[in-house]
């Protein structure tokens, strides 16, 4: 199986609960955050409403008793105080856990199949002191594309390999462009079912920045048509390449420091994380992975940041998501960051980080298994 990717092309509203944030002095609502709307009376109907949701009857019954589950799991968790973080009401609060598991779409894998070692490297990071904060949101010029949607694709993994081409090639050239999702979607092969069987159904962002040794395409040219969960056919691919993947370099495994040394020096890192539990997440800073019960490495992400949250008093990485800008804090999420990282087991590789033949379980370290596997791409 692969990992947990997904999202929906529907402007997500967030809805918590007021009463819960004021009944906690550790929830408060960051100036220019969303405003919250209070869930009293909050109802499946009016949920239909807000985003354009159409069902028959038989699918009505279904969808409400879903969603009338997550209403009162967003409730509970916001009434009862102590979390760094809100829930909220979005387009996926009516979805089974069986229709999230069927989005699962990225994993970090070995590699072992390449021909060319070489095309897999490491750096040295720069020593020192480390900036208390970095943010490449607000780099000048830009060095970010807008959130993306990948709709009810599993291709996490080719939006998040995206995102970091855009990047690096945007931070060695001075050019930012929007590059395409679908060529890799549709295109790039896993021979060894690495983190799925390819396409919506799961890959890996090495064999992503594999593929685009030969070259990348825009997004104009090659546009993204996988939101309704279907991989597409490669086809024609002698589109115009703006970019190419020249080797992507491999971050020390479950190193903080070296995680956080290659995120200052050399820019965003694409890294792999469990999402199980992020389906609600609205705004704060998430901490609600459980190493006690072990983990599912499951989504890939960018990591595009940290810092220090004053008024919560705790640190955090900062991750771009492709579940829509609408989901969470404009589309990224805040993951809560310690001097010593937690750490535990992947207890289901096969579903999140191994190609076939693998082993079952692998250990990992950082909120969410943040720290386990980052790498970023050198581009041409």
């Amino acid at each position: 199986m692969s990992q947990y990717c997904m999202a929906r092309g529907v402007v997500l509203f967030i809805l918590v609960a007021l009463a819960a944030l004021t009944a906690s002095a550790a929830l408060v609502v960051p100036t220019g955050g969303p405003m919250p709307k209070n869930l009293d009376g909050y109802n499946f109907d009016r949920f239909l409403r807000e985003f354009g949701k159409v069902y028959d009857a038989n699918e009505y019954v279904r969808r409400r008793t879903v969603f009338e589950r997550t209403l009162a799991k967003v409730r509970a968790h916001n009434a009862a105080g102590g979390h760094l973080y809100v829930m909220g009401i979005n387009h996926m609060s009516d979805w089974t856990p069986e229709e999230f598991a069927s989005l699962n779409g990225a994993k970090p894998r070995m590699m072992r199949h390449l021909a060319n070692k070489s095309f897999q490297r490491s750096y040295e990071a720069t020593a020192g002191p480390l900036p208390t904060a970095v943010d490449y949101r607000n780099s000048v010029p830009a060095v970010l594309t807008a959130v993306k949607d990948q709709g009810l694709c599993g291709s996490c993994w080719a939006h998040a390999a995206v995102e970091e081409m855009e990047t690096h090639y945007a931070m060695s050239t001075g050019r930012l462009h929007v590059m395409s999702q679908q060529l890799l979607t549709s295109c790039a092969p896993n021979p060894d079912e690495c983190g799925g069987t390819g396409g919506c159904q799961g890959s890996t962002a090495d064999l992503a920045y594999e593929y685009a040794r030969t070259g990348i395409t825009s997004e104009w040219e090659r546009p993204y048509t996988s939101y309704r969960g279907e991989t597409a056919q490669c086809g024609n691919v002698s589109g115009a390449r703006i970019a190419s993947v020249k080797y992507y370099v491999k971050v020390p495994s479950n190193a903080q420091d070296a995680v956080m040394r290659h995120l200052v020096t050399y820019g965003p890192l694409s890294v792999n994380v469990d999402a199980t539990d992020w389906s609600s997440y609205a705004w704060g800073i998430f901490h609600g992975c459980d190493y006690g019960s072990g983990i599912t490495i499951n989504h890939v992400v960018q990591l595009v940041g940290y810092g220090h949250d004053n008024v919560l008093n705790a640190s955090y990485w900062i991750l771009r998501n492709s579940w829509s800008p609408g989901w969470g804090e404009n589309g990224y999420i805040r993951l809560l960051r310690t001097n010593t990282p937690e750490c535990g087991w992947d207890v289901n590789m096969q579903d999140g980080t191994a190609c076939k033949g693998d082993p079952s379980v692998a250990w990992a370290c950082g909120e969410c298994g943040v720290l386990f596997d980052a790498s970023f791409p050198a581009m041409v």
